[in-house]
């Protein structure tokens, strides 16, 4: 997916929440701005927004000299979402469809990003999981999804963000409730960018507990699939199924068809809604092929 002026918006305002949040000196500002404005104006918009972002978060980060500013926060919404595991699980496993129900707690989940342009607090996250079964899809493809997980032998699961991690956790142990005998594999980013999950926060969580963790080796909020590290690359094409969460990785694969590629995600931006063809804030389930 092409980037586009509203998307420019987004990487102006990562810099300005930077630059408060780290309380960076106003020469350090000024540094920063111009290296950023300099990369802007220079940049093709035949990129996805997740490559572009990828520039901005280094020029930001590496001028202040804080290369994971979001780490304390991150661990927070991880630990918010762990405390509610073991009462969000009950709930799912008390309803008529464990696997439909987790389905909607991990789509719920991606409510939770610092670099969308949507504002949102813990008490947002935990009011829509409370009532994650009154969700509807807008574009849903969850079926045919649900229906493919039940014989498949390999799953991709490429993550997105903190928190939402946990409630991908428990769909992933609902998926192999069901189709005990599937391989899983979780998909996290090479290196901290945002609030997207690393290999730092797939340990806090313990996914590994159902799911080998993988890196794709990449520092953008995406998953630009022709620069992912080798072992990547081959688990995205031979798996019998990639589930791919966020609007970022939805920027970064949703020209890339393969059969049985899933995107999941929250449509958190006008750009992106239109281009999906839903609403602003419409939760969607899309077999991308």
């Amino acid at each position: 997916m092409k980037t586009s002026l509203d998307c420019m918006e987004c990487n102006i305002k990562q810099l300005v929440k930077l630059s408060k949040l780290l309380d960076a000196p106003l020469e350090k500002q000024e540094e920063a701005s111009k290296k950023l404005f300099k990369m802007l104006s220079n940049i093709s918009y035949e990129y996805s927004n997740p490559y572009i972002m990828g520039e901005t978060w280094k020029i930001v980060t590496e001028t202040y000299n804080n290369l994971n500013p979001y780490r304390e926060t991150k661990s927070k919404f991880n630990q918010l979402l762990l405390s509610l595991y073991d009462d969000t699980k009950e709930l799912v496993e008390k309803s008529l469809n464990p696997l439909e129900s987790s389905l909607k707690t991990a789509v719920v989940g991606n409510i939770i990003d610092f670099g969308a342009r949507h504002k949102f607090t813990k008490y947002d996250v935990l009011e829509r999981l409370k009532n994650y079964d009154e969700i509807i899809f807008n574009k849903d493809d969850s079926r045919k999804l649900i229906k493919n997980l039940l014989s498949a032998k390999t799953l991709l699961y490429i993550g997105d963000n903190c928190g939402e991690i946990v409630l991908d956790k428990l769909f992933i142990e609902q998926i192999k409730k069901k189709n005990p005998q599937i391989d899983v594999h979780f998909g996290v980013r090479g290196k901290p960018i945002l609030n997207d999950v690393t290999i730092e926060d797939a340990n806090e969580v313990n996914i590994e507990e159902f799911a080998t963790v993988v890196s794709s080796g990449m520092q953008v909020p995406g998953t630009i699939i022709e620069e992912t590290n080798d072992d990547f690359k081959k688990l995205f094409y031979e798996s019998d199924i990639v589930i791919a969460k966020g609007q970022g990785n939805f920027e970064s694969l949703s020209d890339t068809k393969r059969d049985n590629l899933y995107l999941m995600l929250m449509a958190k931006c006008d750009y992106v809604a239109k281009t999906i063809g839903c609403k602003t804030m419409d939760y969607v389930v899309i077999e991308n092929n």
